[in-house]
């Protein structure tokens, strides 16, 4: 015999599993039995005159088909009220005044380009701002974006919640250098929380680099959040520029950020 599925005649063929890109097939119902039936309608009493009259209920699917109107009717409503904002949740619009012409002593990166005149360096100048605008967008639900103030730090500000980098040990390569620096925890407080990377230290004697100490000189980067407004501010050391100490930089990013913030939000 042969080894395909026993089809009835005349049955329209089930098609194969490769053609169906997004779903099987629905299996085919099974056919009634007419013996079932038979019996079914062989055991359905007929009413006499003698009976007293039965009193008529809604059909089940009645019933069931208004319960399922009111309950989509509440559970509409209910979603309607949870998804209205918060009164004190008001958006903070992100432009480009947003961001301070001066920052902990240092005068905005663009300012002087912008400053010169020169119309198609301002213009890639704006085109760079609204590319991060709609990146900060995708990534955290809001506007924002990164200015650079002179060569020490870069200021993020975001119409959303920025989480503080992750802490972590570090990694080494096969060869002894560090491949991931360490991580700690310089400041944690109700509203700012600080990280520092501590530089790694070459080991002269052992021919490897040593992850370095929260002691040490590494970079600092230290994020602000007002959930209350939908608002982060986050300052960073520049990867490329060496860094200072964790506590020292903690205290001064965490000082010059809450400045900031009470600018504002007033």
């Amino acid at each position: 015999m042969s080894d395909h599925d026993f089809e009835r005649p005349g049955a329209n063929a089930r098609p194969e599993f490769g053609g169906w890109p997004y779903h099987s097939p629905t299996p085919e119902s099974a056919p009634a039995d007419p013996l079932h039936e038979t019996e079914s309608l062989e055991t359905v009493e007929v009413a006499t005159s003698d009976d007293p009259p039965r009193r008529r209920y809604p059909r089940t699917w009645v019933v069931a088909l208004a319960v399922g109107v009111v309950g989509a009717l509440l559970g509409g409503s209910f979603v309607a009220v949870m998804m209205q904002p918060e009164p004190g949740a008001a958006r903070s619009p992100i432009t480009l005044d947003t961001f301070p012409r001066e920052f902990m002593g240092s005068q905005r990166n663009d300012l002087e380009l912008r400053e010169a005149g020169f119309g198609p360096t301002v213009e890639r100048l704006d085109d760079e701002f609204e590319e991060q605008l709609a990146a900060f967008r995708f990534a955290h639900g809001g506007r924002g974006a990164t200015l650079g103030y002179g060569r020490l730090v870069t200021l993020t500000i975001v119409d959303g919640i920025l989480a503080p980098e992750v802490p972590r040990e570090g990694e080494m390569n096969m060869g002894g250098r560090v491949r991931e620096t360490r991580r700690f925890v310089s400041l944690d407080t109700s509203t700012v929380s600080c990280t520092f990377e501590p530089e790694p230290v070459p080991n002269a004697n052992l021919g490897m680099e040593d992850f370095g100490e929260f002691s040490g000189i590494g970079r600092t980067e230290c994020v602000l959040v007002d959930q209350e407004r939908n608002l982060s501010l986050r300052v960073a050391h520049n990867p490329r520029v060496r860094g200072s100490r964790a506590l020292e930089s903690a205290s001064t990013f965490s000082d010059a950020l809450e400045g900031l913030h009470a600018q504002l939000i007033a």
